[in-house]
């Protein structure tokens, strides 16, 4: 990282820019914490993947963010700067990552910014497979919590599939091949107790269809300012650009294990929020589970000309509505 960068110390005076490595239940875990005025309230994003950290393009993805919270980024098991600084231990990590292993980990999180930062709870945020481990925090630690944010929110992994695959047919009806490839999904689905090779092969053509009939209006990913970054070292990039699913083997297990209407009974106020285009999450889902979530506040946003990584498609849109859930549902 590149210290004398102004993007890395942007924050002075009330501010906050720290990076720093505590260890967490055996490891070091990378931990980024900015923001305009410590006064702000504390939120936690929990990244997608597995292992698809942001903490290199906050920059990019959470800029306005930054303005109104103290943003935490946190590089969990074996992502990124995780993996980098626990390389000799990667191949043991990645065994773990049960929903358990994550709840500690979050926990021991917590406790870190407790020494760092002034605060009484969190708000709570995560994006696609953080949704599995924030919706269950949120769930197990509400005395911690202020509030939930699920952006693209994971409900179970094998009918989200399932639903958009017949979505997706339904668009392509009058072209036989691409049909013909989504029936070849559809029947490897009741199969699916992991992820392997032939299921990695599998979704890529699932996304390939997907953005060709779905998300039409999805921003591209950054590539030039991720390879800038000055937030990551070159084999940081690296990390993120050759991660493959044998670095989450245990984080698999549990993403495609997971049903959130096992359980839909939370004691803080809850948002789901997603794309009207994302077909890795789709909010349909959501809404045919809505009804049965109990919680002091629930709301479901469904953003238009958005898909799975909506609040970087509409960052306004997101924002506003972040905001307004927050402000109605403030840090006691």
């Amino acid at each position: 990282m590149k210290k004398n960068d102004p993007l890395i110390n942007c924050y002075s005076g009330s501010g906050i820019c720290l990076y720093e490595y505590p260890e967490i239940n055996g490891i070091k875990q990378y931990i980024q914490v900015r923001g305009s005025d410590r006064n702000n309230p504390l939120l936690l994003f929990l990244h997608g993947g597995p292992g698809g950290s942001v903490a290199g393009l906050c920059h990019i993805m959470q800029p306005e963010w930054e303005k109104h919270f103290t943003v935490v980024n946190w590089d969990q098991r074996n992502a990124c700067k995780t993996f980098v600084a626990n390389k000799s231990k990667a191949a043991l990590i990645a065994e773990s990552g049960s929903i358990s292993d994550y709840v500690t980990d979050i926990d021991a999180v917590i406790s870190y910014l407790h020494t760092v930062y002034n605060f009484s709870k969190i708000i709570l945020v995560g994006f696609s497979w953080g949704t599995v481990i924030g919706a269950s925090y949120a769930r197990m630690r509400p005395e911690k919590v202020a509030c939930y944010v699920g952006i693209s929110q994971v409900v179970n992994y094998r009918e989200g599939l399932k639903y958009s695959c017949n979505w997706i047919k339904s668009l392509a009806k009058d072209n036989a091949q691409d049909s013909a490839q989504i029936d070849k999904i559809l029947a490897v689905l009741p199969e699916i107790r992991e992820m392997n090779q032939r299921l990695t092969n599998q979704l890529k053509t699932f996304n390939k269809l997907g953005i060709k009939y779905i998300s039409k209006d999805g921003k591209q990913f950054p590539v030039k300012e991720f390879r800038k970054t000055p937030f990551l070292s070159f084999k940081e990039k690296w990390a993120m650009t050759a991660s493959t699913y044998k670095r989450y083997t245990g984080s698999f297990q549990t993403l495609m294990t997971y049903d959130l209407r096992n359980d839909l009974h939370f004691e803080v106020p809850v948002m789901f929020i997603g794309g009207d285009e994302d077909f890795t999450s789709p909010n349909q889902l959501i809404q045919d589970c809505f009804n049965d979530i109990k919680a002091p506040d629930k709301q479901n946003i469904l953003m238009p000309r958005a898909t799975h990584a909506c609040f970087f498609d509409q960052p306004e849109v997101f924002l506003r509505e972040l905001l307004d859930f927050t402000a109605k549902n403030p840090v006691s």
